[in-house]
Protein backbone atom coordinates (compact mmCIF):
# COMPACT_ATOMS: atom_id res chain seq x y z
CA UNK A 1 0.00 0.00 0.00
CA UNK A 2 1.00 3.45 -1.16
CA UNK A 3 0.22 6.77 0.74
CA UNK A 4 -1.63 9.64 -1.93
CA UNK A 5 0.66 12.21 -1.06
CA UNK A 6 4.25 10.42 -1.45
CA UNK A 7 2.97 10.98 -5.16
CA UNK A 8 2.36 14.81 -5.42
CA UNK A 9 5.26 16.38 -6.96
CA UNK A 10 6.88 13.10 -9.12
CA UNK A 11 7.59 13.71 -12.49
CA UNK A 12 5.23 12.06 -15.14
CA UNK A 13 7.10 10.28 -17.77
CA UNK A 14 7.00 8.67 -21.22
CA UNK A 15 7.76 5.16 -21.27
CA UNK A 16 8.06 5.55 -24.68
CA UNK A 17 10.79 7.99 -25.14
CA UNK A 18 12.01 9.03 -22.18
CA UNK A 19 10.35 12.53 -21.78
CA UNK A 20 8.79 14.26 -18.69
CA UNK A 21 5.18 15.32 -19.67
CA UNK A 22 5.37 17.31 -16.41
CA UNK A 23 4.90 16.36 -12.52
CA UNK A 24 1.59 15.33 -10.49
CA UNK A 25 0.22 18.45 -8.88
CA UNK A 26 -2.85 17.17 -8.03
CA UNK A 27 -4.65 13.52 -7.60
CA UNK A 28 -8.45 13.15 -7.83
CA UNK A 29 -10.43 10.76 -5.52
CA UNK A 30 -13.51 9.37 -6.23
CA UNK A 31 -14.81 9.14 -2.31
CA UNK A 32 -17.99 7.14 -4.02
CA UNK A 33 -16.00 4.58 -5.19
CA UNK A 34 -13.32 4.39 -3.07
CA UNK A 35 -10.67 5.22 -5.91
CA UNK A 36 -8.31 7.52 -7.37
CA UNK A 37 -9.82 8.83 -10.27
CA UNK A 38 -6.84 10.40 -11.92
CA UNK A 39 -3.63 13.05 -11.24
CA UNK A 40 -3.45 16.39 -12.81
CA UNK A 41 -0.13 17.12 -14.48
CA UNK A 42 1.14 20.54 -14.03
CA UNK A 43 3.07 22.10 -17.16
CA UNK A 44 1.43 19.42 -19.37
CA UNK A 45 -0.13 21.79 -21.45
CA UNK A 46 0.46 25.77 -21.00
CA UNK A 47 -2.67 27.04 -22.50
CA UNK A 48 -5.40 24.87 -20.08
CA UNK A 49 -5.53 24.93 -16.48
CA UNK A 50 -6.47 21.51 -15.37
CA UNK A 51 -4.83 18.70 -17.90
CA UNK A 52 -4.92 15.29 -16.07
CA UNK A 53 -4.43 11.79 -16.96
CA UNK A 54 -7.34 9.07 -15.54
CA UNK A 55 -6.05 6.36 -13.38
CA UNK A 56 -6.66 3.63 -15.98
CA UNK A 57 -4.27 5.52 -18.17
CA UNK A 58 -1.48 5.52 -15.91
CA UNK A 59 1.44 2.41 -16.37
CA UNK A 60 2.58 2.29 -12.98
CA UNK A 61 3.38 4.55 -10.14
CA UNK A 62 6.89 3.89 -8.86
CA UNK A 63 8.62 5.58 -5.99
CA UNK A 64 10.53 8.03 -8.10
CA UNK A 65 7.77 8.81 -10.88
CA UNK A 66 4.87 8.17 -12.80
CA UNK A 67 4.92 6.52 -15.82
CA UNK A 68 2.73 6.52 -18.96
CA UNK A 69 3.03 4.87 -22.31
CA UNK A 70 2.96 8.42 -24.00
CA UNK A 71 1.65 11.99 -23.68
CA UNK A 72 -1.32 11.38 -25.54
CA UNK A 73 -3.10 10.43 -22.95
CA UNK A 74 -3.04 13.61 -21.12
CA UNK A 75 -6.50 15.37 -21.39
CA UNK A 76 -8.92 17.44 -19.89
CA UNK A 77 -9.45 16.40 -16.24
CA UNK A 78 -13.14 17.17 -16.90
CA UNK A 79 -13.24 14.09 -19.57
CA UNK A 80 -12.86 11.44 -17.09
CA UNK A 81 -14.36 12.89 -13.76
CA UNK A 82 -18.13 11.39 -13.98
CA UNK A 83 -20.62 13.40 -13.16
CA UNK A 84 -22.93 14.03 -9.95
CA UNK A 85 -19.99 11.47 -8.34
CA UNK A 86 -18.64 12.91 -4.88
CA UNK A 87 -15.00 13.80 -6.44
CA UNK A 88 -12.50 15.27 -4.67
CA UNK A 89 -8.51 17.19 -4.76
CA UNK A 90 -6.72 15.41 -2.55
CA UNK A 91 -5.68 18.85 -0.87
CA UNK A 92 -9.71 19.36 -0.06
CA UNK A 93 -9.48 16.36 1.71
CA UNK A 94 -6.19 16.20 3.94
CA UNK A 95 -6.24 18.20 7.42
CA UNK A 96 -9.92 17.97 7.94
CA UNK A 97 -11.31 16.69 11.63
CA UNK A 98 -12.82 13.48 11.55
CA UNK A 99 -15.63 12.59 13.94
CA UNK A 100 -17.67 10.24 14.79
CA UNK A 101 -21.37 10.52 13.87
CA UNK A 102 -22.10 10.54 18.02
CA UNK A 103 -19.41 13.24 18.47
CA UNK A 104 -16.72 11.65 19.55
CA UNK A 105 -13.25 13.37 17.34
CA UNK A 106 -10.95 10.77 16.31
CA UNK A 107 -7.93 13.21 15.09
CA UNK A 108 -6.82 14.77 11.68
CA UNK A 109 -7.03 13.46 8.36
CA UNK A 110 -3.27 13.53 7.15
CA UNK A 111 -3.15 11.15 3.95
CA UNK A 112 -5.09 8.24 2.58
CA UNK A 113 -3.43 4.61 1.38
CA UNK A 114 -4.52 2.98 -1.94
CA UNK A 115 -3.34 0.26 -4.04
CA UNK A 116 -1.60 1.55 -6.55
CA UNK A 117 -1.89 -1.24 -9.31
CA UNK A 118 -5.87 -0.84 -8.52
CA UNK A 119 -6.14 2.38 -7.48
CA UNK A 120 -8.61 1.53 -4.55
CA UNK A 121 -8.45 3.76 -1.38
CA UNK A 122 -7.85 0.97 1.67
CA UNK A 123 -7.58 3.25 4.22
CA UNK A 124 -7.39 7.03 6.09
CA UNK A 125 -3.82 7.87 8.36
CA UNK A 126 -5.12 9.80 11.01
CA UNK A 127 -3.10 12.58 13.49
CA UNK A 128 -4.08 12.88 16.74
CA UNK A 129 -1.24 16.01 16.88
CA UNK A 130 2.54 16.02 16.49
CA UNK A 131 3.22 14.98 20.14
CA UNK A 132 1.06 11.96 19.94
CA UNK A 133 2.53 11.08 16.83
CA UNK A 134 5.78 10.68 18.03
CA UNK A 135 5.20 9.09 21.23
CA UNK A 136 2.82 6.21 19.69
CA UNK A 137 2.85 6.76 15.64
CA UNK A 138 -0.07 7.74 13.45
CA UNK A 139 -2.84 6.07 13.70
CA UNK A 140 -4.94 4.03 10.68
CA UNK A 141 -8.56 3.91 9.71
CA UNK A 142 -10.09 1.60 7.46
CA UNK A 143 -12.26 3.78 4.74
CA UNK A 144 -15.70 3.46 6.25
CA UNK A 145 -18.51 2.37 4.54
CA UNK A 146 -20.35 5.01 5.00
CA UNK A 147 -18.45 8.89 5.12
CA UNK A 148 -19.96 12.96 5.03
CA UNK A 149 -17.27 15.44 3.80
CA UNK A 150 -17.67 18.69 4.89
CA UNK A 151 -16.38 21.62 4.90
CA UNK A 152 -13.85 21.34 7.45
CA UNK A 153 -14.81 17.89 8.80
CA UNK A 154 -15.69 14.17 8.21
CA UNK A 155 -18.35 12.50 9.84
CA UNK A 156 -18.03 8.38 10.01
CA UNK A 157 -20.02 6.13 11.37
CA UNK A 158 -20.00 5.44 14.96
CA UNK A 159 -18.11 1.79 14.90
CA UNK A 160 -14.87 3.33 13.35
CA UNK A 161 -13.66 4.60 16.41
CA UNK A 162 -12.85 0.87 17.33
CA UNK A 163 -11.37 0.14 14.33
CA UNK A 164 -8.85 3.09 14.87
CA UNK A 165 -4.86 1.48 15.18
CA UNK A 166 -1.87 2.51 15.19
CA UNK A 167 0.18 2.24 11.60
CA UNK A 168 2.26 -0.51 13.80
CA UNK A 169 -0.22 -2.48 14.88
CA UNK A 170 -1.44 -2.81 11.02
CA UNK A 171 1.38 -4.25 9.81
Amino acid sequence: MQKIRDILGLPVLETQNGIQIGEVQEVIIDIDQATVRGIIVANANWFTSEQGIKFSDLYSIGHDAVMVRSADVVQAVSEFIIPDSRVYHLNELLDKHIFTETGLQLGTLVDLGFEPLTGEIKIYHVSDGVLTDLLYGRMSLPLPQAQIVGQDKVIVPESMAKLLHTESELS
